[in-house]
């Protein structure tokens, strides 16, 4: 086990007690409230307090007669630890037996394959008595929703009767193989796709919303290829027949490993989201519960990569 050496000195945290203080008076509005609550005497309290707006250098709370109030910084320190104070608590009280059982995810292919098969590994490690089914059949919602405990769609979040929780709007841009690039003379400019095989999923809307933020010019974006399968798409592109618009969810894998080049700068928001959705009374199932605080876990704590750039000497500039 490794120590922090001398000029490496242990970071200082807050005390969970003074934090604990903090939240009662914001609840209570009152010290002698606040320490009847935690059975501490009122003196604790106020020592508690000073030594945290010490070590944060602000003032957190100040007297209005009879009542102790959060001063704006204590609001706003309070509202960012709140969350933390909250899981803490969640912790300290775990579930009596270990979660297991049956959960049946539905998604779209191309967010199982490229994005929920290689998170698996991590939600099994959590939950190792949780028997996972993983399908991506598709259909209305509603349907969907009476055969599986959640499904992820990506859609507009318009889903009457069901519980829809958002999950992530990507960002979109295009992408392509090396191998495509190696047979292209010039990439300098959104303007020389036209000279490129474009690939779509299901329609041409994501090329023509990207192209309005990237060039006042006209391209022609009726033609390439269409596929019904976003995993079509994907393979379609790492094979190096066309140019496809991904997005930071899909493509970080392909990215990661070199076997994708994004093209340019621009980005845009995609005209749609990932959205869990699920029968509302499926979601009292402790597993559901389960799956969705990791699922929203996960996606608040996601952050794509950033844009691979193109080594020196390519026969693709990009713009």
């Amino acid at each position: 086990m490794s120590y922090p050496s001398a000029d490496r000195p242990w970071k200082r945290y807050p005390s969970m007690t003074a934090l604990r203080m903090l939240d009662a008076i914001a609840k209570l509005g009152n010290m002698q409230a606040a320490s009847r609550a935690l059975n501490v005497t009122p003196s604790a309290v106020s020592h508690q307090l000073r030594h945290l707006e010490e070590m944060l250098g602000v003032k957190l709370v100040h007297r209005a007669g009879r009542r102790t109030e959060l001063t704006s910084a204590g609001n706003r320190y309070l509202h960012q630890i709140r969350k933390a104070l909250e899981l803490i608590e969640s912790a300290a009280h775990p579930p009596d037996a270990e979660p297991r059982g049956h959960l049946h995810i539905n998604c779209p292919s191309g967010f199982g394959n490229y994005w929920l098969a290689r998170k698996l590994g991590e939600f099994s490690a959590l939950y190792p008595n949780v028997t996972l089914q993983i399908s991506s059949g598709t259909g209305q919602a509603g349907a969907l929703a009476k055969e599986v405990d959640l499904a992820i769609h990506y859609g507009d979040g318009a889903w009457p009767g069901l519980a829809v929780r958002h999950l992530s709007t990507p960002r979109t841009f295009p992408v392509c193989s090396p191998k495509l690039l190696e047979r292209v003379d010039r990439l300098r400019s959104p303007d020389d796709l036209k000279k490129l095989p474009l690939l779509h999923h299901t329609d041409t809307s994501d090329w023509v919303l990207w192209l309005a933020s990237a060039t006042r010019k006209t391209i022609e974006v009726d033609r390439g290829t269409t596929f019904s399968d976003m995993t079509h798409v994907i393979s379609a592109t790492i094979a190096g027949n066309g140019v496809a618009i991904s997005d930071s969810l899909l493509a970080e894998q392909a990215l990661a490993d070199g076997k994708l080049i994004r093209l340019f700068e621009t980005e845009v928001l995609a005209r749609q989201s990932y959205y869990l959705v699920a029968e509302k009374e499926r979601l009292e199932r402790g597993i559901a519960r389960i799956a969705v605080e990791w699922l929203s876990r996960e996606f608040h704590e996601y952050v794509s990569l950033p844009q691979r750039s193109i080594p020196p000497g390519s026969v693709a500039q990009i713009g």
